[in-house]
């Protein structure tokens, strides 16, 4: 089972915990989701935006491949 994913020139993707996912269901509109990769990150949501397209791809690849129904114990 994966718990996490590192990325290369971005950092390592985690799952949320809890408190992390409490927070981020709070934000309303398209900035949920890209507020769920940064906080997988460890990042700010504006530090997240100023990455490179290609880079917020990968981010997204390796939040699939971590949620995906596969990857269950």
């Amino acid at each position: 089972m994966l718990t996490e994913i590192q990325i290369e020139d971005v950092g390592t993707y985690r799952p949320l915990n809890m408190w992390q996912l409490e927070r981020v269901m709070r934000i309303r509109g398209p900035n949920r989701h890209l507020a769920i990769l940064a906080v997988g990150l460890g990042m700010s949501l504006k530090q997240f935006k100023k990455l490179p397209l290609d880079k917020q791809d990968e981010v997204q690849r390796a939040y699939s491949r971590l949620v995906a129904t596969v990857n269950m114990p």
